[in-house]
């Protein structure tokens, strides 16, 4: 494995220390300056790498997608065949659990669907996986359709994330996670024969395997 250069152990050193500081304070409630301070690193130096707070966003849902989709790809090994719809339900139901049972990541969570800060990195990566939806069912969508729905689907999860975060809807995480995803499937027009069954199997394959290894922030 490469050593690290100087340069990268700082950059991993900020990154770290805003992910302890978000977990322990908020979003809202850190930094710039707290975070050079409590990575023991100038402003200057801190901004070379990370230019804002919202910087961070980007790298630390890059990095959570891929721990899911990485533990998913093992856990995966000798199961049935799936499709792109399948596995996003799958990651769904990881996804939201860890972001929504630790109080600190909810609070870390519901404040940065407030303020959008999540939106850039989201948008590119629903957009690429929808089309796959659109493959898959060869569903009849034209691209301004597309564009439309994504950007419905991408509201609706952020009123529901709020809602739950709020306390408005009360349900268990695994519900609002097949929820959210099945709302989804049904803005696109995925027979909802295919939803109720996948969203039985991603219950089962969920429950049947730990994904505790997965972490957001610390």
């Amino acid at each position: 494995m490469r050593k690290m250069t100087k340069g990268e152990m700082t950059k991993e050193r900020i990154y770290n220390s805003a992910k302890e500081l978000f977990y322990n304070q908020g979003y809202n409630a850190t930094t710039i300056q707290q975070i050079a301070d409590h990575s023991d690193t100038t402003l200057g130096s801190m901004t070379y790498h990370f230019a804002t707070k919202d910087t961070f966003i980007a790298r630390i849902f890059d990095d959570y997608l891929t721990s899911i989709n990485e533990s998913l790809q093992v856990k995966l090994i000798g199961y049935k065949p799936i499709n792109s719809f399948e596995k996003h339900f799958y990651l769904t139901m990881v996804w939201y659990q860890y972001l929504l049972s630790d109080p600190l990541v909810k609070n870390f969570y519901f404040e940065i669907s407030q303020n959008d800060s999540l939106y850039p990195f989201l948008h590119g990566r629903m957009s690429e996986i929808y089309h796959e939806f659109v493959k898959d069912y060869n569903l009849r969508i034209r691209p301004i359709e597309f564009d439309a729905l994504l950007l419905a689907d991408f509201g609706a999860r952020r009123e529901l994330t709020r809602g739950f975060c709020e306390d408005k809807i009360k349900m268990p995480v695994e519900d609002f996670s097949i929820l959210i995803i099945s709302n989804t499937a049904r803005c696109f027009g995925i027979p909802q024969k295919a939803i109720y069954r996948v969203s039985y199997e991603a219950l089962l394959f969920y429950r049947g395997h730990d994904f505790s290894e997965i972490k957001l922030l610390i």
